[in-house]
């Protein structure tokens, strides 16, 4: 995401007195995830000046994240009268007198002061709002009766406009719209990153981002999910993203054909109980008989590791061409904190959130022996 455009949203978001998050009237699942992750962040950051916003209730599913039982169905109404007065930088006192079904505002001008009517500009606002941030809309017609009613509100208050859809018509003061991440949790998960850094991203916070990124990729099958969204699922699971919670709501059913190649990692789940290391492997045939494709193997092994608790190091071996493995290791909560030294000393590269490691050897056997040989010298 470029940085300009980021600097941009901390400048609204600084000079920004109270802010509304909103999703379309027909909201994704990933959205609304989303929406409810930023308002965690803000909610500290703004000391509860935020509001989220959703047409409709909240997904029964989703309802297990913290901050989904503060999103309201409509936003605050809050008319506020603004007087600009061009040339005087001061007032001496303001005062208020009731008239017959109404009321009068007296402002005193210093002494010297000069003032006429075309000096004077009065501004209405319904609501107390002065920055909107939309996510996972297309434009803001998607916001249904909120926008139909408001229309002039969203004309005239600073709009920061989050997406990863390229039919979305860039409405925004600001757009974050990035159609090369898979999910609009991604895109929110770099805006809190660049905010608060990765340490500031807590566990509620992560869990809100996982489910985003799960419900947008669906579950990673999705064809427009992308190394990123791994990358940024395993950066979520280092913060302590409650995977299990996720898995439960929000992942209904599976592919046959990754049940029938995460079937076959079942089956030959082997483990090192005293190091806590799990391991399977995959021939080239697997991929066949399940009729599923290489790049459905990252998918497997997140599955496979969503079901085993505290483990070390968890890996698949795929047998590539002949003579060359590829290793695909998951690190433990234990181990993540020393990822990159774990990347170097095993000389792996880093793609779909997880480590690849290349091994030469004469069978899957001996690429066996060697991964565990490997895997083994970094468990404490």
């Amino acid at each position: 995401m470029a940085l300009p455009e980021l600097r941009q949203v901390h400048t609204l978001i600084d000079r920004a007195t109270r802010v509304l998050l909103i999703v379309p009237e027909r909201a994704s699942l990933d959205a609304i995830a989303s929406m409810v992750a930023l308002y965690l962040v803000l909610q500290e950051r703004l000391e509860d000046r935020v509001d989220e916003v959703s047409a409709q209730h909240v997904p029964t599913n989703l309802q297990f994240l913290a901050g989904s039982s503060q999103v309201r169905m409509e936003p605050e109404a809050q008319h506020e009268v603004t007087l600009d007065i061009a040339g005087p930088t001061a007032t001496d006192s303001i005062r208020t007198t009731p008239l017959q079904g109404g009321l009068r505002v007296h402002v005193t001008l210093p002494a010297g002061s000069e003032v006429t009517k075309d000096q004077l500009e009065t501004t209405v606002r319904v609501m107390p709002y002065d920055l909107v941030i939309v996510l996972g809309a297309a434009d803001l017609e998607e916001l249904g009766d909120t926008y139909t009613k408001h229309t002039d509100f969203f004309f005239s208050t600073p709009i920061i406009n989050i997406d990863h859809v390229a039919k979305n018509e860039h409405f925004g003061t600001v757009n974050l719209v990035d159609i090369t991440a898979g999910s609009v949790a991604e895109v929110v998960y770099e805006l809190i990153d660049s905010m608060v850094g990765h340490e500031g991203i807590d566990a509620n916070i992560a869990t809100a981002l996982y489910s985003g990124v799960v419900a947008g990729t669906d579950s990673f099958q999705r064809p427009s999910t992308t190394p990123r969204s791994f990358q940024v699922a395993a950066r979520l699971m280092e913060k302590e993203a409650d995977r299990d919670a996720v898995i439960q709501n929000l992942v209904k059913t599976k592919p046959l054909s990754l049940l029938k190649l995460s079937g076959r990692l079942y089956a030959r789940l082997r483990y090192d109980e005293h190091l806590q290391l799990f391991w399977s492997m995959v021939r080239g045939i697997d991929f066949q008989e399940s009729e599923a494709e290489r790049e459905d193997l990252p998918r497997a092994l997140f599955e496979l590791a969503n079901n085993i608790s505290g483990f070390n190091i968890a890996f698949v071996l795929s047998e590539e061409d002949n003579n060359v493995f590829t290793a695909y290791l998951l690190l433990g909560k234990g181990l993540q904190p020393r990822r990159e030294e774990i990347q170097e000393r095993l000389a792996a590269t880093q793609a779909n959130g997880m480590l690849q490691l290349t091994i030469p050897a004469s069978s899957l056997e001996d690429a066996e022996a060697k991964a565990l040989e490997l895997t083994r010298s970094v468990v404490p």
